[in-house]
């Protein structure tokens, strides 16, 4: 009698489910390594988009120190500027700034230091002409924003254009 020679059915189950676990595992490391590696490029670009806001509100401070707080663009120097991608508004203690030269300035100003601004939206909170923290995405709702000076370091939701006060200063 002549002997075949092959794998059992059970030696090809066993095989295909240990192929079917390490696939399984290789897929779930590598969607975690992909929200990281997106996270870490929005905590860098929040960091560039902080450090040249921080550079703008520097001028406009020396350029008011000597107006009156009623004269100056940005009042006391506490607003929260958004960015959509393609334009900016800014609130200052809830209310709409409407002050479109400051806004324009503002935008135009950060956009040149920070070249992704086409891609990105972010919202830059300022308290008394200091930075204090800026959240960035690529879309208004993407769900890997990136932060700076306290980085992100997890999937959030929501959008970014509905944050408020308290929500930034969670990233401060």
């Amino acid at each position: 009698m002549k002997k075949l020679k092959g794998f059992t059915l059970i030696e090809l189950i066993v095989v295909i489910a240990i192929i079917g676990i390490l696939s399984a595992i290789l897929g779930l490391n590598m969607m975690n390594y992909i929200a990281n590696s997106r996270i870490k490029s929005q905590n860098n670009n929040s960091r560039v988009i902080f450090n040249a806001s921080q550079s703008i509100v520097q001028e406009y401070k020396f350029r008011e120190r000597k107006e009156d707080e009623d004269d100056r663009n940005i009042g006391s120097g506490t607003f929260i500027f958004y960015w959509d991608g393609h334009n900016g508004s800014a609130t200052n203690e809830g209310a709409a700034v409407s002050d479109a030269v400051f806004i324009e300035r503002f935008s135009a100003s950060v956009n040149k230091l920070f070249t992704g601004s086409e891609e990105t939206v972010y919202k830059v909170y300022v308290e008394n002409y200091i930075v204090k923290s800026v959240v960035s995405g690529r879309t208004d709702f993407d769900r890997y924003k990136g932060s700076y000076p306290k980085k992100s370091d997890e999937i959030t939701n929501g959008n970014i254009s509905a944050w408020g006060e308290t929500e930034m200063q969670a990233y401060q």
